[in-house]
């Protein structure tokens, strides 16, 4: 077995297909067929029951692809570990963000870290937070940057905290009847310094729409949470994959959402919406670096993760 020949099983261990697996890999299907047989033929098993579709796993499958990428991942950290023993600044940095938190981050930091690392190529892969998940745990990045705690992530991945960032509901004023509000005003700790909101009272509003994010998004998941907490079965009124869209639909008056801070920020701030804390306690997040815990996180992607830490951890 060689490295190559560990890659292309996981790849098609991942992708359920050969056809997908060489688009991947950019090799030919005849190609990756004849690697897959010939592995098989030197382990003496079969690796995927091919009469199926998508492919089958097989149980020896399972174990050579546990056990290719844990080899896979030690030589990977083995050569950024040689890399910053020799100082070197040459390479990639392949991480991940979803599409929008990507928008709000990374020109905060890249011209910094490219000041750095003028060598290093930054490879971001935007998607939902589901897929970043899945991402790692194939080691198709190296870390991802999500608002996902420790207690949400499975057995082997870690969260190390970059900064929290606050939701609110926003809502279009004409929407929120003065029994929706609660009698005291929560202080609220946001980056242009304190301000006071209005609180909302959600247990009031099970008969307004609300507009959501799709599922599979980090904010999906907490408003889902918040709602049941709640005891709100909500009348979603439409799915965006956008908060910056949910954001502008809301203040539309098409119906209510919450959304992270950055998406309102995003469209100019606090001031050209009206923004609501949703408990007298203002509900945060935490934005979280995650990656596995035995990943060796290279000189420049140590670096990249603080130099975070150090522009939004205000």
């Amino acid at each position: 077995m060689d490295f190559r020949e560990m890659l292309y099983i996981t790849t098609v261990a991942d992708c359920r297909s050969i056809t997908a697996a060489a688009r991947k890999l950019y090799i030919s299907q005849p190609s990756l067929s004849h690697i897959v047989s010939k592995v098989e033929q030197d382990v003496g098993v079969k690796l995927f029951d091919r009469g199926t579709s998508p492919l089958t796993i097989t149980y020896a499958g399972e174990k050579y692809v546990e056990t290719a990428r844990k080899i896979l991942l030690m030589s990977d950290n083995l050569r950024k570990e040689l890399i910053d023993a020799g100082l070197g600044e040459k390479g990639r940095i392949n991480f991940g963000m979803p599409t929008e938190r990507a928008g709000y981050m990374l020109p905060a930091v890249i011209p910094e870290f490219k000041k750095q690392y003028p060598e290093i190529e930054l490879q971001v892969m935007e998607a939902k937070s589901d897929e970043l998940l899945q991402a790692i745990l194939r080691d198709d990045i190296s870390f991802y940057v999500i608002p996902r705690s420790q207690g949400e992530l499975p057995v082997g991945l870690k969260a190390e905290p970059i900064y929290r960032e606050q939701l609110l509901l926003v809502a279009e004023e004409s929407m929120l009847t003065e029994d929706m509000f609660l009698d005291e005003s929560c202080v609220s700790n946001l980056t242009e310094g304190k301000r006071k909101n209005r609180c909302v009272n959600l247990s009031k509003m099970s008969s307004l729409p609300f507009v959501m994010l799709k599922k599979g998004h980090a904010i999906r998941k907490k408003t889902d949470l918040v709602l049941r907490q709640y005891g709100i079965d909500p009348k979603i009124m439409i799915e965006l994959s956008s908060c910056i869209s949910a954001v502008q639909l809301a203040a539309a008056g098409l119906g209510v959402a919450i959304v992270p801070q950055r998406a309102i920020d995003a469209l100019g701030g606090m001031e050209r919406f009206n923004c609501y804390d949703f408990s007298v306690t203002p509900e945060f997040w935490s934005v979280n670096a995650v990656y596995k815990e035995d990943m060796y996180l290279g000189r420049a992607e140590r670096f990249l993760i603080d130099l975070m830490k150090q522009k939004f951890n205000l």
